[in-house]
């Protein structure tokens, strides 16, 4: 890679975060990586908050991408950075002191192209947070049981700039935050002879939807991901009348647990928990279903 220790470009797309970034940069600006070799970028979607002024008060590149879209912001990183290795987080994440450092250590092995981390919940307080939390879904463990997996989330992952060279940049048909880390992910693993490696030590902290709207809005665009993916890859995500007929079944199935658990806890024999994660279930199935209608809708001629 030219040298021992290899120039690293950390990219941050934000779109109205100022709820968050603040202590994002906070967090990035303290990792335990040579500041000569690396360079923070924060690509702006437009936020119509204070984004642009708190990102503005530190020692980072700011960038401007005027189209929506997190792969937007990504790919406008990718162009506008000078390292050799490109890191990726989510201005809703907080970074670990040791997590570049991680993430390169995977690279001294000249098969890896990509090296992933650990993401974790960061102290959960609303409900949705905490389903979030425990369902755990960005757990490395989870994804291995995942039919999407291999993949990698863009809120904690690296990868050498040859790979964009090789397979191109992320794709932008995708909608905000949905379903571009898995695509890119399978590219990778079709597309180059590289590796994906996982590195439990790489830690960062994300902080889950807050609200129920926007829980439901998150997952929703998961749903309109999913087809996105489906008609890319067929072999892979076959779907037919049938399949859409049992996760309407699925759907309905979790409606009526979340009912029971609803009616137990009203009659006092019952815990908020126990209301809490059969209702959240059935609002990300249900999410993820309105979604996939939508988008499929949508591409009809």
């Amino acid at each position: 890679m030219g040298h021992t220790t290899p120039f690293v470009s950390v990219i941050v797309p934000v779109l109205n975060g100022e709820r968050t970034i603040r202590d994002c940069l906070v967090s990035l600006l303290r990792i335990d990586y040579p500041p000569e070799l690396r360079e923070i970028l924060v690509v702006d979607m437009g936020s119509t908050d204070g984004t642009a002024e708190i990102v503005k008060s530190f020692p980072v590149r700011y960038l401007q991408e005027e189209r929506r879209g997190a792969s937007y912001a990504r790919n406008r990183g990718i162009e506008e950075s000078k390292g050799e290795i490109l890191a990726f987080t989510d201005a809703d994440c907080i970074a670990t002191t040791g997590w570049v450092r991680e993430l390169v250590q995977g690279f001294k092995d000249d098969g890896i192209g990509g090296v992933d981390g650990e993401t974790l919940a960061y102290l959960p307080a609303t409900p949705a947070e905490q389903y979030m939390a425990r369902w755990s879904c960005f757990n490395y463990q989870v994804r291995l049981a995942s039919p999407f997996f291999p993949y990698a989330i863009t809120a904690n992952v690296a990868f050498r700039r040859e790979v964009f060279h090789q397979i191109g940049f992320f794709d932008s048909r995708f909608p905000a935050a949905g379903g571009e880390d898995i695509d890119f992910s399978w590219r990778f693993s079709q597309e180059t002879n590289l590796k994906l490696q996982h590195n439990p030590k790489a830690v960062v902290f994300h902080r889950h939807r807050s609200t129920t709207r926007s829980y439901f809005s998150q997952h929703m665009r998961n749903g309109r991901a999913l087809v996105i993916l489906q008609s890319k890859y067929p072999a892979r995500l076959p779907w037919g009348w049938r399949k859409e007929f049992w996760a309407w079944c699925d759907l309905a199935l979790n409606a009526w647990i979340s009912a029971r658990a609803a009616i137990r806890y009203w009659l006092g024999s019952g815990k908020k928990m126990d209301v809490y994660d059969p209702y959240f279930t059935f609002l990300r199935k249900l999410a993820l279903r309105v979604g996939f209608i939508r988008e499929t809708l949508a591409r009809r001629p």
